[in-house]
This record gives structure tokens, C-alpha cells and sequence, in this order.
């Protein structure tokens, strides 16, 4: 009786408190899902934004962004109504995030170019003149990529808890973890038509490293671990694997398949998903080795 009666609704489980707080892991997770919620929004606005996207789509994007890995892990693979029916607050903080990022972003980005050029200045003064190519990365990069890892493996380990509790095989909670964190992104990229960040080799790995995460807290959880130690050591993956990625930039390429000669059936496939989400369901071109 009493287990029933102090479980929680919606997302939470036995380590993830319903609110931010300091006096369990669960709750210092909360606190940094809340972070990466609106880390999220934040580069969903500025990715619309770029993209042509106005005010309103922006304010979509953002908040696409920040719950839609969440709410495709609900819908499909937990067959479950999304969690933002129950907590609400995550499309508030979206769509604030989304709006005030429009109109402030741009100041910002500015801003960002002086810095970098004052940067660029001084590095140059102290090398003797000699111009390196190499673009300067600054503390508001850093901040970014710090809080994009900390939302990317918060949204993980929270991902992963949800396939547990639905009593899910260990490989579907953790690809219920990525896809908690990377769908959103993705969704937002088939919004804007931009290439989709993590089955495209021209960035760092996004989302081997949030597997990685995943699949770390549920092996703890299965060895038997307390809730610190295991969200703990899956942040500590996750966010260690992202910087290792970023620092050393380290992208899966494809270099013998280029021409897509290498598994038709796969780029056929491919290409029928892209034309299917953007619309051109009249013509679709296959690709023949």
C-alpha cells in the first residue's frame, strides 16, 4: 500500500522526483532535464530561424525540438500518450524558450562575432601574424556544448527509465533512451529540410553517444546499483563520449559509398522516408546500383 500510494505519475519513477531538488539524484536529474529542455528549444529555434522559418514556426521548431524525442518514444515505441499531457510544463518552457531565443538570438550571435574577432586578433598577435584557419571556439560554444551534453544525457537516462518501467527488453529501453534524446532534433531537421544531424557524417556523433548513455544505466540498473551511481556513471558516458567526439571530431564517414553503390535497398529506402516527410509522394526516384 505504501509503494502504491507514493509512486508518482507520468515520467517518474523510483530515482526521477516530479520536480527539481537537491536532496535525492532523481531530483538533480529533474533540475537537469528542465536544463536540457530548454537547451534544446534553444538551438530548435536557432536552427528554424536559419532556416527561413518565422516567428511562429521558430516557436514550433523549439518546441518540437524539446519534446519530440520524448513524445515519439511515448506514441510508438511505449504505445502511451506523450508525457506532456501530464507535465505541461515542458511545452511552456518550450515555447518561452522558442520565442524570447527569435528575438534575442540574433543580439547574441553578433556579439559572438566580436568576441570571436577580438579572439582571433590576440591569437594572431601571439603566433607572429601567422593566419590559422581553424575557427575559434569561444566560452559561448563551450556553454553550448556543455548544456547540449548535460540535456542529451539527462534525456537518456530518463528515456531508458521509461522503457524499464514499461517493463521493455533491455534493447528497446535503450534505444527508448536515444531516441528520447536525438528524435527531437531529428524532427526538427525534416522540419526545416536540412540534412538530419545523426545519420549524416558531416558532424560529430550525436547519437552513439546518447546510446552509450543509455545502455550504461541500464546495465548498472541491472547489476543492481543505486539510483546515484547509475545515473551518475551514464552521465559521465554520455557527456565524457560527446566531448571526446567534439574535441577530437569524430564523425562516422562514408567513403566507399558515396556513389550509393554500396545497399541500394538501404539509400532507396532512404530517400522514400525524405520524400514521404516532405510531401512528394507522386514521384519517388530509386536508386539502382
Amino acid at each position: 500500500m505504501t509503494k502504491t500510494t507514493t509512486q508518482i505519475q507520468g515520467r517518474d519513477d523510483a530515482s526521477l522526483s516530479r520536480y527539481p531538488n537537491f536532496r535525492s539524484p532523481g531530483g538533480i536529474l529533474r533540475g537537469l532535464d528542465y536544463a536540457g529542455t530548454l537547451t534544446f528549444a534553444l538551438t530548435g529555434a536557432v536552427t528554424a530561424a536559419q532556416s527561413g522559418l518565422d516567428v511562429f514556426g521558430s516557436t514550433m521548431a523549439a518546441v518540437i525540438t524539446a519534446v519530440g524525442g520524448g513524445t515519439i518514444r511515448d506514441a510508438i515505441f511505449l504505445n502511451r500518450r506523450p508525457f506532456w499531457t501530464e507535465e505541461s510544463e515542458y511545452i511552456w518552457m518550450g515555447a518561452c524558450m522558442g520565442l524570447i531565443t527569435f528575438f534575442v538570438w540574433p543580439d547574441v550571435l553578433e556579439w559572438q562575432k566580436e568576441h570571436k574577432a577580438e579572439k582571433k586578433m590576440k591569437q594572431l598577435e601571439q603566433s607572429g601574424g601567422s593566419d590559422d584557419e581553424k575557427e575559434v571556439y569561444d566560452e559561448m560554444d563551450a556553454a553550448l556544448d556543455t548544456l547540449d551534453a548535460i540535456g542529451l544525457s539527462s534525456f537518456a537516462i530518463i528515456g531508458a527509465q521509461n522503457g524499464v518501467r514499461a517493463g521493455m527488453p533491455m534493447i528497446v529501453s535503450a534505444i527508448c533512451g536515444m531516441a528520447t534524446s536525438t528524435f527531437g532534433g531529428l524532427t526538427r531537421d525534416v522540419l526545416c529540410g536540412r540534412p538530419i544531424r545523426i545519420v549524416h557524417s558531416n558532424a560529430e556523433i550525436y547519437a552513439e553517444p546518447a546510446l552509450a548513455g543509455a545502455t550504461t544505466y541500464l546495465v548498472a540498473e541491472r547489476m543492481g546499483a543505486r539510483p546515484g551511481l547509475r545515473i551518475g556513471l551514464a552521465m559521465a558516458m554520455c557527456i565524457g563520449s560527446r566531448f571526446f567526439a567534439i574535441k577530437n571530431d569524430v564523425k562516422v564517414r562514408l567513403s566507399h559509398c558515396r556513389d550509393h553503390t554500396c545497399f541500394p535497398f538501404f539509400f532507396n529506402l532512404l530517400i522514400f522516408f525524405q520524400s514521404y516527410t516532405r510531401g512528394i509522394r507522386h514521384k519517388i526516384i530509386l536508386v539502382l546500383p
